[in-house]
């Protein structure tokens, strides 16, 4: 929306012309958070994990020395690992997303569970260290 002022200084019609929307520059910004289950696209970055992308090169190299049939491409490794996935493989997946602190939380929760006391981070480290 553009506004228009028009004044007189020292005896000159001064006229300004001021845009008051700001065009904004780079991406768009999303109003909404796009859950999982609507998300069609997924995108994996391997360029600070050279090990991981050279695995998968070698993968998709590997599996491509046949004569006839299409090329296998990344999709297809990941479609045939994701039915290989177990809920023992789920459990190490979840295991590994965790911090040292999550982990010292977790042990805290089992401690308060089994012997049914209430203790908080501190007082559980004092036992567990045996600090008096």
């Amino acid at each position: 929306m553009k506004v228009e002022e028009v004044s007189i200084v020292k005896g000159e019609v001064v006229k300004k012309i001021e845009d008051t929307e700001k065009k904004r520059r780079g991406r768009k910004r999303i109003k909404e958070k796009v859950t999982i289950k609507d998300q069609k696209k997924f995108f994996i970055d391997y360029s600070l994990e050279t090990k991981k992308h050279e695995l998968v090169v070698k993968l998709i190299n590997e599996v491509n020395q046949k004569k006839i049939g299409r090329e296998v491409v990344f999709k297809d490794l990941v479609d045939y690992a994701l039915m290989k996935i177990t809920s023992k493989d789920l459990e190490r997946i979840q295991e590994s997303t965790l911090g040292e602190m999550d982990k010292v939380l977790m042990l805290l929760e089992k401690h308060n569970e089994k012997s049914g006391e209430n203790l908080n981070l501190g007082e559980f480290l004092v036992r567990q260290l045996k600090i008096s």
